[in-house]
């Protein structure tokens, strides 16, 4: 059975095949629009496979549509929601049976297209429920704008698919040796944030990520694709009974995976935190505050900030920490400002005149612009010395396009009755360290982990540490908290710097240098709660930390474009055709 549906290459019955799709894709979206938000469809999907198996076994419809829908359940198996162990290493091989089967770029651009955005409406069904909740669109409005973003997250499919196997047909590297790099190289040059990435998918095995602070994630999902494609191989040399492919594939796989883990466990033993370094005590206040708390609504904001007083207040009793951090969207006030929203600050200032800890907190800093009346704001963190002092500041840099700004609002004023609660907030101009009890840090606010250039410019401005400040609530429990979550692991490991995550509603953390969150260091997703713990701050840097990903941009890109274009000169086409 399975020897059929692997070799046969014909395609049995393409109406048969449409219809299948057009099922699947309805069944697909109307799963996530009834259960997304709470649950995982991937346990709904899975038992299709079986009728989808039995039907290509019949030749009743395509074998590439079994790998594709494998492909897709595969993966929300493995997102961070989910995480379903260790099969993360087959991530990549249902596309490598898809790319043995079909040669036609076109079909491969619509299977990839098709695959990559259920994939992403699958994993990202958050965003939906973020449109149509928090901004108030419609079904439609929200459904489409939903849609768009899938299909450019899922573009990374239908760029991979075609252009592996245009390279495989056209220049002299063997499929399976094209399959991986094109792979990481796709994967490296997507311009989303939010990335169908496969290193990141082994969050929950620390020791499997380690790499990344010398090849960075991609280079790492370059691995990890490389061991997929081997146990495709191997799948292959077991149906044809070729053991001398059998061996060299497990052979190439067993390879890719002792690099892996024998790095990894050196440094998970190297840079394990340790006495070294004087650690800083942190306390994390997640106060679960409401998204949206009108200025004139006073009773809604003196509640808010007696929460975080109570809260800070059997924190640092508890726990004695040499410094205090609340959350992104803990209050809106401005430490600069004391008259606006001056409940929070005074909370600030009756902890401090009860204790010597100075409190770092997300605020906003008002500011008038030369060639405009319009009051603007920054979005900042602040440390607020014991004796009320704004010692240092940072302005956000990244802002979160539709939410925090417009992009291109002046060309097209439509947008602003769109979306009218997208803000007008200022960016900054670069990375500001703050000065802490742990001594120099690295503040970065919400999404602005997402980038590993950023994170890592402002690293080398001599941080020892990272911080963290993020508000998740605006986009449910399930899934986007986790995957959030994973970029601040990320980013730990590449700089070899502790991360502390303060999040309004989680999941606040405390993340060592080797990417690690001890059990009793993270938060529940949506408990009002605190955490404390000590944190080490580091000196030195990773070879990624002062180099970046010199394996993607200045190795494989520039050596997959070289390959590419001599691929459609003639000599090297007549080249081809003389050799062996």
């Amino acid at each position: 059975m399975a020897n059929g549906i692997v070799k046969e290459t014909a395609n049995p019955n393409r109406r048969s095949t449409c219809t299948a799709v057009a099922i699947l894709t309805v069944v697909h979206f109307i799963l996530l629009l009834l259960f997304g938000r709470r649950f995982a469809i991937v346990w709904f999907e899975l038992p299709l496979l079986v009728p989808l198996l039995l039907l290509a076994k019949n030749r009743k419809i395509d074998p590439v549509l079994v790998f594709c829908f494998g492909k897709i359940v595969l993966f929300q198996a493995v997102e961070p929601a989910v995480a379903v162990p260790w099969i993360y290493w087959f991530a990549l091989t249902p596309l490598y049976f898809v790319l043995e089967r079909r040669r036609s770029i076109r079909e491969l651009f619509i299977w990839g297209t098709w695959t990559g955005v259920l994939i992403a409406t699958g994993c990202y069904v958050w965003l939906f429920h973020a449109l149509s909740g928090f901004f108030e669109f419609g079904f439609l409005p929200a459904f489409g704008l939903y849609l768009l973003v899938s299909f450019l997250i899922g573009a990374h499919l239908s760029i991979f698919l075609p252009l592996a196997r245009w390279l495989a047909d056209h220049s002299s590297l063997p499929l399976w040796v094209v399959t991986p790099i094109v792979w990481a190289v796709v994967e490296f040059w997507m311009p989303l944030p939010f990335p169908l990435a496969l290193s990141p998918l082994a969050w929950h095995q620390p020791i499997a990520l380690q790499l990344i602070d010398v090849i960075g994630v991609s280079g790492v999902s370059l691995l990890v694709a490389a061991v997929s494609v081997a146990f495709a191989l191997t799948i292959r040399g077991v149906l044809d009974r070729d053991w001398h492919r059998i061996v060299c594939a497990l052979s190439a796989a067993s390879g890719c995976l002792v690099l892996v883990f024998g790095y990894g466990a050196w440094a998970m033993h190297r840079y394990e935190p340790s006495g070294d370094s004087k650690p800083v005590r942190v306390a994390l206040i997640q106060p679960v505050a409401p998204l949206k708390v009108l200025n004139k609504d006073i009773e809604t904001k003196r509640r808010v900030a007696e929460e975080l007083k109570r809260l800070s207040f059997e924190s640092i009793n508890a726990n004695a920490p040499d410094l205090v951090v609340w959350p992104e969207g803990a209050g809106p006030f401005a430490s600069k400002s004391p008259l606006f929203n001056p409940e929070y600050m005074t909370v600030v200032e009756e902890i401090q005149s009860r204790y010597d800890i100075p409190v770092l907190v997300q605020d906003i800093e008002f500011t008038r612009l030369p060639d405009s009346e319009r009051l603007r704001y920054y979005s900042t963190a602040t440390v607020v010395r014991t004796d009320g002092v704004v010692t240092d500041s940072y302005r956000k840099n990244i802002l979160m396009p539709f939410s925090e700004y417009l992009p291109y609002e002046k060309h097209f004023p439509v947008l602003r009755k769109l979306l009218p609660e997208a803000r007008s907030v200022l960016a900054g101009s670069e990375p500001v360290l703050l000065d802490t009890p742990g001594g120099p840090a690295l503040p970065v606010i919400c999404y602005e982990v997402l980038f590993p250039d950023y994170v890592r410019s402002g690293v080398n401005k001599g941080a020892g540490y990272i911080i963290n400040l993020t508000n998740d609530r605006w986009y449910g429990e399930r899934q986007q908290p986790h995957q959030h979550r994973i970029f601040s692991i990320l980013r730990a490991i590449e700089n070899r710097r502790p991360v502390v995550r303060c999040t309004n509603s989680g999941i606040s953390c405390l993340i060592d240098a080797r990417g690690v969150i001890a059990a009793d260091q993270e938060a529940e997703i949506m408990a009002v709660t605190t955490l404390a713990g000590d944190v080490y701050p580091c000196e030195g840097y990773s070879f990624y930390g002062r180099r970046g990903d010199v394996l993607l941009r200045w190795i494989l890109t520039p050596g997959l474009t070289v390959l590419a274009l001599l691929s459609l000169t003639p000599w090297w086409k007549r080249l081809r055709r003389l050799s062996p």
